[in-house]
C-alpha cells in the first residue's frame, strides 16, 4: 500500500504541473481499466487486458508510448499500473471508440457538511456516494469500488487525526463494510465484490452478528459513547438489518432494539424544537383598521352578556317557585301490614319453612332458597318442587293484594364450572326468569290486579351470609320476591305532582 500511496502522490503532482504523460495515460481506457483493478491494492494481480478491436490502434499505439510507472506490479509475465485520484479535479469519464466504459475516481472527502457528531462528519462523503450509487442502474461494481474504498480509507485516517480511539474506529468502520456489502453484495458482477469490504478491511465474516454485539457494548454506557449510538442509529435507519434479516421475527426484534436505542439517546435529551431554533423574533404587522375578527369578538362578548343578564333575571323569578317545590312533602304512601292481614294461604305456606318474609324500604321481601327448588348448576326446577306447586300456591296467595313484583335470582362465590360459557350471573337471571314466567303463566296473580312482574339476576353481589360456609352459602343460594306494596300508588302521586307543577311554569313564562 506504500508505493500504491507514492504512485498517488506522483498522479497527483503530474496533474497539479499539467504534465502531458499523466493526462494521456489517463486517457486511454486500457490503462484506466488496468488503474481501477490495481486499486484493490493487489488483490487482482495477473489481470490481463482484453485484446482491442482493429478500430482502436491509435488507443494503443497512444498507451504504448507512455512510460511505465517505476511501481508497477508484475503479474504473470505482465505489468498492472496504478494510479489514484488527481487533486480535486475529476477524471472526466468518456467513452473510447469501442464503447468502452472508464472510471474516474474523486478525491476522497469532498462531499461533505456541518456536522457537530465527528463520527457522522467524517463518514458523510461515503454515506452521500453509497446513496447515489444505489439508485443507479446499470453500474459497474468494478469502477465503483475503488472510489469506496478511498472513502473507507479517509474514513479511518481522518478520525485517528482526531485522536479518536483506535477499537471505536475499527467498531464502526467494521459496521460501515458491513453495511456497504449488504447493499452492493446482490448486485456484484464478475470480480469486483468477488472479495467482500469485511473480508479485505477487517479479515472478518461475520458483520451481522458482531456489529450488534458491538453496539449492545457501547448500549451499556449510553453517556459516554452518545455520539457512537447516534452513529449507529444513523446506519439502522438507513436500512442496515445485519443478523435480523435471516432471524426469525428479525423485523420485530430490530424495531425493539431501535426503540431501546432511542430511548437511550432522545428519551433524556429530547431534541431541539424548531421554534426555538429562529435567529430572531418575527413580530406580526400592526393592524390599523378594526378586522372582522374584532368584531366577531365583541358580537359574543355582547351576546355572552345578555345571556348573563336574562339568566340572572330568571333565576330571581323563579326563586319563589324553587322554596315552594322544596318545601312540598309527597303524601306517604299506603302501606299494608301484611304480618297483621296475612292472608291464609300464605300464612300456611309460610310455616311450611320454605319461604321466609323480610321487611324491605319498598315492600316486603319474599325469599326462598334454590337447595331443592332447582337442580344444581341448573336453572330448571326439580320434580318435588313443581309437585308441591310452591310457586303456584305462592301466586294464588299475593293475587288478592296489589304491587308489582321483581324477581332477584342470588348464587354463592363458588365458581360455575358445568359450562364454561354460563356464569354466576347467568345461572341466577336464569332463574329469576323461570320463577318469573311461572308466576305469569301457570297463577292468577294479575286476575284482580295488574301488575308488573319483572326478572333480574345478581349472582354472588349481594350475599346473606359468608360463604366461607357450607351453611352460609346455601342460605346464598337462593330467589328473592320483592313485593312493592303501595309502591305504584305512591310513583303515581309523584308524577302527578311533577307534571301540575311543569304546567304551571310553562303559564308563567307565557
Amino acid at each position: 500500500m506504500r508505493e500504491f500511496e507514492r504512485q498517488i502522490r506522483e498522479a497527483i503532482s503530474a496533474a497539479r504541473t499539467g504534465a502531458r504523460q499523466a493526462e494521456q495515460s489517463l486517457s486511454n481506457p486500457l490503462w484506466q481499466a488496468k488503474s481501477s483493478m490495481a486499486s484493490l491494492g493487489g488483490m487482482l494481480p495477473g489481470r490481463h487486458a482484453q485484446p482491442q478491436e482493429p478500430s482502436e490502434e491509435d488507443d494503443e499505439a497512444a498507451y504504448a508510448q507512455t512510460p511505465p510507472h517505476s511501481g508497477d506490479v508484475a503479474g504473470n509475465g505482465g505489468a498492472l499500473p496504478q494510479v489514484a485520484a488527481l487533486g480535486n479535479a475529476q477524471i472526466q469519464g468518456v467513452r473510447a471508440e469501442s464503447g468502452m466504459r472508464r472510471a474516474s475516481i474523486e478525491r476522497p472527502g469532498i462531499a461533505s457538511g456541518l456536522w457537530e457528531n465527528p463520527w457522522i462528519a467524517a463518514a458523510m462523503p461515503l454515506l452521500l456516494l453509497v446513496e447515489r450509487l444505489r439508485g443507479q442502474s446499470g453500474m459497474v461494481m468494478a469502477e465503483v469500488r475503488p472510489q469506496i474504498i478511498r472513502e473507507l480509507q479517509y474514513f479511518q485516517q481522518h478520525l485517528k487525526k482526531q485522536g479518536k480511539s483506535l477499537e471505536d474506529v475499527e467498531h464502526l468502520s467494521y459496521l460501515l463494510c458491513t453495511y456497504i456489502d449488504g447493499i452492493f453484495g446482490a448486485r456484484a458482477v464478475a470480480e469486483a465484490f468477488s472479495l467482500s469490504l469485511l473480508v479485505e478491511f477487517h479479515r472478518d465474516a461475520w458483520g451481522g452478528e458482531n456489529c450488534f454485539e458491538h453496539l449492545q457494548a457501547y448500549m451499556d454506557s449510553p453517556q459516554q459513547n452518545r455520539e457512537v449510538l447516534e452513529f449507529y442509529d444513523l446506519i439502522l435507519s438507513l436500512g442496515f438489518e445485519g443478523k435480523y434479516l435471516m432471524v426469525e421475527r428479525g423485523p420485530v426484534l430490530l424495531r425493539d432494539l431501535r426503540t431501546h436505542l432511542n430511548t437511550l439517546l432522545y428519551g433524556q435529551n429530547p431534541t431541539q424544537q424548531l421554534t426555538l431554533a429562529t435567529t430572531r423574533p418575527v413580530s406580526a404587522p400592526r393592524r390599523k383598521r378594526v378586522g372582522a375578527l374584532t368584531i366577531l369578538c365583541w358580537g359574543l362578548a355582547l351576546c355572552i352578556a345578555a345571556w348573563g343578564i336574562t339568566a340572572w333575571y330568571l333565576h330571581e323569578q323563579a326563586r319563589q317557585i324553587r322554596s315552594d317545590i322544596l318545601a312540598w312533602v309527597p303524601p306517604e304512601p299506603r302501606k299494608i301490614n301484611i304480618m297483621e292481614t296475612l292472608p291464609n294461604p300464605l300464612s300456611q305456606i309460610l310455616t311450611e319453612g320454605w319461604l321466609e318474609v323480610r321487611k324491605d324500604p319498598r315492600g316486603w321481601l319474599l325469599i326462598f332458597t334454590s337447595d331443592g327448588a332447582f337442580h344444581t348448576g341448573s336453572a330448571v326446577l326439580s320434580e318435588e318442587f313443581v309437585k308441591k306447586r310452591n310457586i303456584e300456591r305462592l301466586g294464588m296467595a299475593l293475587a288478592p293484594w296489589p304491587g308489582d313484583l321483581e324477581v332477584i335470582g342470588h348464587t354463592d362465590s363458588t365458581p360455575f364450572r358445568n359450562n364454561s360459557a354460563n356464569s354466576n350471573l347467568k345461572l341466577s337471571e336464569a332463574r329469576a326468569q323461570v320463577v318469573a314466567d311461572t308466576l305469569r303463566e301457570t297463577t292468577s296473580i294479575n286476575h284482580t290486579h295488574q301488575r308488573d312482574i319483572s326478572s333480574i339476576g345478581r349472582g354472588e353481589s349481594e350475599p346473606l351470609a359468608d360463604n366461607a360456609t357450607e351453611d352460609g352459602r346455601r342460605r346464598n343460594r337462593r330467589v328473592d320476591i320483592l313485593w312493592k306494596v303501595g309502591q305504584r300508588e305512591a310513583d303515581r302521586v309523584i308524577k302527578d305532582f311533577q307534571d301540575s307543577e311543569a304546567v304551571d311554569v310553562s303559564s308563567l313564562d307565557e
